[in-house]
């Protein structure tokens, strides 16, 4: 019984502790998530932008004004790529964090069982304590209507 307990307590900490790598996996995700529409951000920015290039273009352009658009143009890739770092670098941390809150969740349910286990001994081991109380009684109960007769 009292290991009954002592599992519990584990199986209390091993949850909670689960729950919170559960959380950080969830925020991990959210993070890559907001990574990704971050990007989708600066591409659409670009894309616009190109389109201001080509309609300036059409009307006309002054080399200056030209070379201040593909610079700017290059700064926005570079932060696309510096984006694309920030993403990658963030899918390895998702998958991380997703593999330890895995196995955390695993040595969860793997307490629960051993607790299902000793629960179901304990119950046979009362019942069969029960039983044997029952023959007593009931061997006692024979011997006593013997013994009137």
């Amino acid at each position: 019984l009292m290991a009954l307990k002592q599992l519990k307590l584990v199986l209390k900490v091993t949850s909670d502790k689960e729950e919170k790598l559960r959380l950080e996996y969830i925020k991990s995700q959210q993070y890559l998530n907001d990574s990704q529409e971050k990007l989708n951000g600066l591409s659409e920015f670009k894309f616009d932008y190109m389109k201001q290039l080509q309609a300036k273009g059409e009307s006309g352009l002054t080399g200056a004004n030209y070379s201040h658009y593909q610079s700017f143009i290059a700064k926005i890739e570079n932060a696309m790529d510096q984006q694309i770092q920030v993403i990658n670098t963030a899918k390895q941390v998702v998958a991380q964090r997703k593999e330890i809150w895995l196995e955390q969740q695993s040595k969860a349910k793997a307490i629960e069982k051993l607790i299902e286990k000793k629960n179901a001994q304990l119950f046979h081991k009362l019942n069969k304590a029960e039983q044997i109380s029952l023959d007593e009684f009931t061997t006692n109960q024979f011997i006593q209507r013997q013994n009137r007769l």
